[in-house]
Order: structure tokens, then C-alpha cells, then sequence
């Protein structure tokens, strides 16, 4: 009796896991989407980035429940193709970012990824900075403000 329930929990919980996972997927492809924008920004994608990048996965609670590697593969993929297309592919990832132009949380999370990605190799280049702006107008935010908010932060807790 007592192992029918607990496979009947172990079902529900790994139930309710995919699930998250699966309304989720949006998310993951839009915080991949800005890790790709950011990080190529410059034109040039660092360790540190991709290192940062495998520190958000880890980090952040939406992102948690998906496969780690499988995220990193997306956003590979969108590397790919903004290294083949760029013009074509930004427009591409920028739809999947402004997505969440409406949606208050995401779009600050999007947009703290975006930051910590850009900051992830030292000090920010003017092309990097310029990719930041353009992601906080696909998620309709005001720049200056974030900008100050988020970099002020950096340096209060460096």
C-alpha cells in the first residue's frame, strides 16, 4: 500500500516538473535568445560569457527546471545563426524577447540576464552597451534607468 502512494506522489511530482517545464519553454527560448544577443553583441563570444551563462542556468528559479545542456544547445543554435544571418536572426530573437514586453517580472529578468552577460568579460563595450539598449526596447523598459540601476548594483556589491 505504502509504495502505491509514494508512486503515485513520485508521478504527481514529476508531473507537476514537466509541466512547469513545459510552460516554461517561452522563457528558456527568450532568456537564450538575450544570453545569444548579448553575448555576440561585440561580435566575439568569451568564456567568461559562456560561463556566465552556465551560472544563470543555475541561478535562476524559471530557468532551474529545465535541462542545462539542452539551454546551452538553444542558444548555440541561435549563435549559429546570427553568425549566418545576423539582420534575419536579431529581428528572430528580438520577437522572442518582446514576448514579454507586458509582462513586468520576466522582462526585469531578461534584462538583469542581459546585463550580467554583458559585464561577464570585464569592462563594456560600446557595441555591448548598444545591444543592452536594444533588448530593453524590445521589452518596451526605459534604458538610462535600468542601465543605472543594474550597473550601480554591480559596482555596490564588486
Amino acid at each position: 500500500m505504502v509504495s502505491v502512494t509514494i508512486l503515485r506522489m513520485n508521478i504527481i511530482e514529476k508531473l507537476q516538473y514537466d509541466t512547469a517545464r513545459y510552460w516554461d519553454k517561452p522563457f528558456l527560448k527568450a532568456a537564450m535568445a538575450v544570453c545569444a544577443l548579448a553575448a555576440y553583441a561585440d561580435g566575439n563570444v568569451s568564456l567568461s560569457e559562456r560561463y556566465r551563462v552556465d551560472a544563470i542556468l543555475n541561478a535562476v528559479e524559471r530557468l532551474r527546471v529545465h535541462d542545462p545542456r539542452k539551454a546551452v544547445d538553444i542558444m548555440d543554435d541561435y549563435l549559429a545563426e546570427l553568425r549566418n544571418d545576423t539582420l534575419n536572426w536579431e529581428s528572430v530573437l528580438r520577437g522572442k524577447v518582446s514576448r514579454y514586453a507586458d509582462d513586468y517580472k520576466a522582462a526585469r529578468t531578461l534584462l538583469r540576464i542581459a546585463y550580467l552577460v554583458i559585464a561577464a568579460d570585464g569592462p563594456v563595450s560600446p557595441a555591448e552597451k548598444e545591444e543592452f539598449n536594444r533588448i530593453c526596447d524590445s521589452l518596451t523598459v526605459e534604458k538610462d534607468r535600468i542601465w543605472g540601476e543594474f550597473s550601480t548594483g554591480a559596482t555596490e556589491t564588486a
